[in-house]
C-alpha cells in the first residue's frame, strides 16, 4: 500500500514543485554597440539583439530596429553627456542612409541641426544644416564635409573667424577659454598670449578658475604656459 500511494502521489508533488520553482533567467540578449551596453529589452536572435529593441548604456540611449546585435533599419540614438539625438537609419551599427542629427543644450553646437543623407557615419550626399541664428546651407556633402558654394552669411563669419584668429596671435592679448564644469555648467579661465605657431598659440594662465581643469593633458595653475588650439580662445579684458 505504502508504495502505492508513493507512485501515486510523486507525479503530483513533482508538478507542484515545478509551478513553486522559480523561473529560469532569460538568456543574456548583447549588443555590440559599447555605448548601449547595458540593458536590452525586445527581440533576440541566438543571443543578439534583433528586431525592435530598447538597448541603454552608460553614454547612451537607443529605441529602434536591430540585426545581429547591431543597430540596422531605423532607429533614434540620444547621448547622455551632451544631448546629442540622431533619428534615421542605420546600417551595421553606422548611421547611413536618411537622418537628422540635432546637436544638444550641453553640446558645443547646441542648437544646429543636419537633415540629409549620411554614409559610414558620416554626412555624405544631400543635406541641410542650420544654425540656431537662423542661417542655412542646402546641398552636397562629401566625406563629413560642405562641398557647394557658401551662403553669404558663412562668407561673413568666414572673414570675421580670420580676422579673430589673426588677433589671437599677437603677444600679450588677454585671452579667455570656456572650460566645463560637470555636465551642463561653464567657468572661464583666463590667460596671456606669449607666442604662436601655425594653428596654436602658447597662453600663459593668469586665472586657473575655481574648479579643477585640465588643457592638453595638462592641470592647469596660475603662472602656467600651455600649448593650445586657437580655435579654443577668445580676446577679453
Amino acid at each position: 500500500m505504502a508504495a502505492r500511494l508513493t507512485r501515486l502521489w510523486a507525479p503530483a508533488a513533482a508538478c507542484v514543485a515545478a509551478l513553486l520553482a522559480p523561473p529560469a533567467p532569460a538568456a543574456e540578449c548583447r549588443v555590440h554597440d559599447p555605448e548601449l551596453q547595458g540593458t536590452y529589452v525586445g527581440g533576440c536572435v541566438g543571443g543578439l539583439a534583433d528586431g525592435d529593441g530598447h538597448a541603454v548604456g552608460a553614454a547612451a540611449e537607443y529605441r529602434g530596429e536591430f540585426k545581429a546585435g547591431m543597430k540596422h533599419g531605423k532607429g533614434v540614438k540620444r547621448w547622455f553627456a551632451s544631448g546629442d539625438i540622431y533619428e534615421g537609419e542605420f546600417a551595421e551599427d553606422r548611421r547611413h542612409g536618411f537622418g537628422v542629427y540635432t546637436w544638444g543644450p550641453r553640446s558645443p553646437w547646441a542648437g544646429e541641426r543636419y537633415r540629409g543623407g549620411f554614409v559610414n557615419d558620416r554626412r555624405h550626399g544631400y543635406g541641410t544644416y542650420t544654425w540656431p541664428w537662423g542661417d542655412s546651407y542646402t546641398g552636397p556633402w562629401e566625406n563629413d564635409a560642405i562641398v557647394g558654394p557658401p551662403t553669404p552669411m558663412m562668407q561673413a563669419r568666414a572673414k570675421t573667424r580670420a580676422a579673430l584668429v589673426a588677433a589671437l596671435r599677437t603677444p600679450g592679448l588677454r585671452v579667455c577659454r570656456e572650460m566645463p564644469v560637470g555636465i551642463a555648467q561653464r567657468e572661464w579661465i583666463r590667460g596671456t598670449v606669449i607666442e604662436s605657431q601655425g594653428e596654436r598659440i602658447a597662453v600663459r594662465i593668469d586665472d586657473p578658475g575655481r574648479h579643477d581643469h585640465v588643457l592638453q593633458n595638462v592641470p592647469l595653475e596660475q603662472g602656467l604656459i600651455v600649448w593650445d588650439a586657437i580655435e579654443g580662445w577668445l580676446p577679453c579684458r
